[in-house]
């Protein structure tokens, strides 16, 4: 018999990522090079026309109109003023409660959140929650208790992989289908489950050294664990579910959806998989806001005397979003977006730098963000990125540079692949660090600073919209896209 080893040029990799980008003009993208062509042209017919001083005026609104849409300057000018906007007539400022001159009482979610309701799925085993957000959206989660990649063979996460693939590639045949997460939530224990259980069975005819035991582990147990859950979530719309826009044929349609969803997240390594359900998901929600409430929450419902919440109770008292940070209840919170994606092909293992928990971190949560293509919608993008790969590499008057034609070759590929039958997914990362109100933030920035530079995707602090992007990894149907001011087809020609 012959044994084989596996080494690291053996094992799978995964790469070949294109950046989606408009064709243009010294990447000015294709409206900037428009506004660019059109003041010049304009500028001429004002020379002709009204002379020198017409052209200079005409000319010098180009240049405004081209730094705004056509390169990073205008991107910048425009989040600041919009938060100095919003700041003013202050919606960055929410308070709930009591002493508010709301109408109710209810500590209400913030923003778009707060018009979201709650529902329920009923299938022949379950039911479920699903989250009605505005826009016609409906959002079903699944909780995932998977068991990792530790101790794995090779070949069972290698089918994980694939099987995770096929989740994302069926996803974008799924009709209504507009946005799929994967969310992983990583808290301290709160430390509440193991001394009830320890009390329930230690005796008091146990050996000393037992029982000293049992007690050190137990006081140890919340600086030494933490609860490590992965949350999958997939957001339908309403209208293309059902025409008209019955809900109960929409939550009807969603039931029978559950199934499949549960069966393929579990092919997919997700272990144990359940769908969630509103008791769950109000009290992860108001764990976010809150975490100093963690311990009290589980603490109430070892003793059987759960705190009712309700969504319309779920959010904070009082946030604050700054420029670079969101103020919440006991809880201050940071966000880091995808800057770029890997720049190399990567390993199953790319991520979890970022995955594991850490001690710095009061919560911490991973989401990838993918928005599936259908078959129809992958050729074009395809197509459209191989011919914005060709368009770049051309321009210039030498030899393409070598990243152009690395560039190239991935669009061609991917080209190729798509008209094999491949999906095409959009995809994103972002990362939400929390920390108690009185602890060290500039650690935790550190430690996770540190951390994103061991993994080979490019992490940016998120600025001007930590709200939000606190709302888009949470496991709350929040869709960034969706909420926008510009359309998708306008902000594919910038």
């Amino acid at each position: 018999m012959t044994e084989t080893t596996m080494t690291t040029m053996d094992r799978p990799t995964y790469g070949n990522w294109i950046a989606s980008r408009s064709p243009g003009l010294f990447g000015a993208g294709l409206l900037g090079t428009v506004v660019l062509f059109g003041s010049l042209l304009a500028s001429l017919l004002a020379l002709l026309a009204g002379g020198p001083k017409a052209a200079l005026v005409v000319a010098s609104l180009g240049v405004v109109g081209f730094t705004a849409v056509g390169t990073p300057v205008g991107a910048w000018v425009a989040r600041r003023v919009t938060f100095a906007e919003a700041t003013r007539a202050g919606d960055t400022t929410h308070r709930s409660g009591l002493f508010t001159r709301k109408p109710d009482a209810h500590v209400r979610l913030p923003g778009m959140l707060g018009r979201s309701e709650l529902l329920t799925a009923e299938d022949p085993f379950s039911s479920f929650v699903v989250i009605r957000s505005p826009g016609g959206l409906y959002t079903m989660v699944a909780r995932c208790s998977a068991e990792g990649p530790l101790m794995q063979d090779q070949d069972r996460v290698d089918a994980w992989v694939a099987s995770y693939s096929r989740l994302l590639s069926m996803a974008g045949q799924e009709t209504g289908v507009v946005c799929v997460k994967a969310i992983t939530d990583t808290a301290p224990d709160p430390g509440g489950r193991l001394p009830a259980m320890v009390t329930a069975l230690r005796s008091r005819k146990s050996p000393l050294l037992a029982r000293q035991v049992m007690t050190e582990t137990v006081a140890d147990l919340p600086a030494a664990s933490s609860d490590n859950v992965t949350y999958l979530e997939m957001t339908f719309r309403g209208r293309l579910l059902n025409r008209k826009g019955d809900q109960r044929a929409i939550l009807a349609e969603l039931a029978r959806k559950a199934a499949g969803f549960i069966i393929s997240a579990q092919y997919a390594g997700g272990g144990h998989v359940e769908m969630v359900r509103a008791p769950e998901l109000i009290r992860l929600v108001r764990e976010s806001y809150d975490p100093v409430t963690s311990a009290a929450l589980e603490q109430a419902e070892l003793a059987g005397e759960a705190e009712p919440l309700t969504w319309a109770d779920a959010g904070p008292v009082a946030s604050r979003e700054m420029w670079g940070e969101l103020v919440h209840d006991s809880g201050r919170s940071i966000t880091w977006e995808m800057h770029g994606a890997p720049r190399s092909k990567i390993t199953e293992n790319a991520l979890t730098h970022l995955l594991v928990p850490h001690g710095d971190f009061a919560r911490k949560r991973v989401a990838l963000l993918y928005r599936p293509h259908g078959p129809d919608e992958s050729t074009r993008v395809a197509e459209r990125d191989a011919d914005t790969a060709n368009f770049v590499a051309q321009q210039s008057k030498k030899r393409p540079s070598a990243s152009a034609q690395l560039v190239q070759r991935a669009a061609e590929q991917s080209r190729q692949e798509v008209a094999a039958g491949a999906a095409s997914i959009r995809f994103s990362l972002m990362v939400t660090v929390t920390v108690r109100f009185d602890g060290d933030m500039d650690q935790a920035v550190s430690t996770l600073e540190a951390r994103g530079k061991a993994v080979p995707i490019r992490l940016r602090r998120v600025f001007g919209a930590q709200a939000a992007a606190f709302a888009a990894t949470m496991p709350v149907g929040f869709v960034p896209w969706e909420h926008t001011l510009l359309g998708t087809n306008i902000r594919e020609w910038l």
